[in-house]
């Protein structure tokens, strides 16, 4: 079985992968009938990794529902109904076996009549807010292989690797057709492919985490595939996946021009000087790529470079405004900064940055277009997208906390903090190049950026839960934000 094209040269070669990190986290995402459960089971066992089914939790729900004669559009008796129980996924003769306050479910939530609901129950927004963080949970707790509908957009937008797996319409309900028929079941054929038709315009439709592809996921159509390629296929791009996360070499500091050293000989100061803690830094290590950090104070670019100091050729892309008057102008033409209008679409300042990125300099990009409420990161503007498309860059995402007011060796107020993840990739894009226009695309890419970023500040929380002063600080600046916003895209001409 041939491995699927990924947008990228194997890194490794074909023998070289080694052991699956033991915190590997994968979302295999796709619709109804597209083999999900049965590769993600398969995959697990494979990689040594526990198997989760996130859609078993959602049937759950919805037997309990049913149980309890609670209308699935009851949201508030829903989530009642959730908060009180003991829901319990383990794994049993190559099944999950489900369990709700002790008893075991499983046969019970895999009938025609819980598949025709559940589509309503996991509609809620705060239905899947609740489960989406008992899913992390079991994510944070050891590596998993976790299969469902917005596992890689919602869920997990961090995973180690993306998968979504497609197939045609016919394909999928000839699979659950053949399902049904080993449960014993007697459905009829056209019924089964009206359901599964219907499945997918709910799943795709609904308000809360529809079904999307993840821009950085492999897409793989097994229309065709017998179920042993199916899972080679999956393996193989799991494994080239993971393989593309390793840190790159470092560049050395003596490749650095005189400009650069200057400044980073200054940056570096000023981090030591505020007790700048760096995660992740040798994420930063790759040439050619675009560093999207959030954006919340004034103090960002000197902290970021602080934070990235010693490492490649970094050129910024940065407002108009600040190269008219000093000391700003003076610095930001110091280090070959790109001038953008951001009340329009500006097509000089993106060639310069696609040449940057072509040259093999990477680019820092603030891609939330101004700065943002502290702790309530983006909305993601479609520059980011659009610059992702056409250039093909791999993306390093940046979370800054406590920028806001930086202390001499640190305070408690507001841990100083950079941290980087490893870049993303569009591995998606030659399929939703084809189904979406590039602004329909930049928007999907935003929503992935802002999930990163939520998933990013969670992360940081988890090592430093956030302080009286953070959460005074973002009632203090939410309504002055909301008012430059306002000022600074109110004309501005859609991307």
């Amino acid at each position: 079985m041939p491995v699927p094209e990924l947008d990228e040269p194997d890194p490794c070669g074909p023998q070289s992968y080694g052991p699956v990190p033991p915190d590997t986290v994968v979302a295999i995402d796709g619709p109804a009938g597209s083999g999900k459960s049965t590769t993600a089971r398969a995959l697990a066992d494979r990689l040594g990794l526990l198997y989760v089914d996130s859609g078993a939790m959602y049937r759950a729900l919805t037997w309990a529902a049913a149980a309890a004669g609670v209308d699935p559009d009851d949201e508030a008796s829903l989530l009642r109904l959730l908060d009180g129980a003991d829901l319990t996924l383990r794994s049993s003769r190559g099944e999950t076996a489900v369990f709700w306050d002790g008893r075991d479910i499983s046969a019970a939530v895999r009938t025609p009549e819980i598949e025709a609901r559940v589509s309503a129950v996991s509609a809620h927004a705060s239905v899947r807010e609740r489960m989406v963080a008992r899913q992390r949970a079991m994510g944070r707790r050891q590596g998993v292989v976790m299969e469902g509908r917005d596992i890689g957009t919602v869920v997990f937008p961090l995973a180690s690797a993306k998968i979504y797996l497609d197939a045609t319409l016919e394909a999928r309900a000839e699979r659950r057709l053949r399902q049904h028929r080993r449960r014993g079941l007697t459905v009829d054929r056209g019924e089964v492919l009206r359901e599964v038709e219907a499945r997918d315009r709910r799943d795709s439709e609904r308000a809360a985490s529809p079904l999307r592809i993840p821009p950085d996921a492999v897409v793989i159509d097994n229309s065709a595939l017998s179920l042993e390629d199916q899972l080679e296929a999956t393996e193989a791009a799991v494994r080239r996946l993971l393989a593309y996360r390793r840190p790159a070499a470092a560049g050395r500091e003596g490749e650095l021009s005189l400009r650069y050293r200057i400044a980073f000989a200054v940056f570096g100061s000023v981090g030591r000087f505020t007790g700048l803690r760096v995660i992740g830094r040798e994420h930063a290590n790759l040439q050619g790529c675009i560093l999207a950090p959030n954006h919340v104070s004034n103090w960002d670019p000197p902290i970021l470079g602080a934070a990235l100091s010693g490492k490649n050729h970094i050129r910024s892309i940065a407002k108009e405004e600040l190269f008219r008057l000093p000391p700003s102008a003076l610095l930001y033409r110091f280090l070959y900064s790109i001038p953008i209008k951001r009340n329009i679409y500006d097509t000089a300042a993106f060639d310069r940055a696609a040449q940057v990125l072509a040259d093999g300099q990477n680019l820092l990009f603030f891609p939330e277009g101004m700065r943002r409420v502290y702790g309530e990161p983006g909305p993601v503007r479609n520059g980011l997208g659009l610059l992702m498309q056409r250039t093909g860059a791999p993306t390093v995402p940046i979370f800054l906390r406590g920028t806001l007011a930086p202390q001499p060796g640190g305070g408690p107020r507001a841990p100083l903090e950079v941290s980087l993840v490893p870049p993303i990739r569009l591995h998606a894009l030659p399929v939703l190049g084809r189904r979406l226009e590039p602004r329909a695309l930049s928007r999907e890419i935003g929503r992935l950026f802002e999930a990163i970023y939520r998933e990013m500040q969670e992360r940081s929380a988890e090592r430093h839960p956030f302080t009286d002063w953070e959460r005074e600080a973002t009632e203090r600046v939410r309504a002055a934000i909301q008012r430059k916003e306002a000022r600074t895209f109110r004309n501005r001409r859609p991307l």
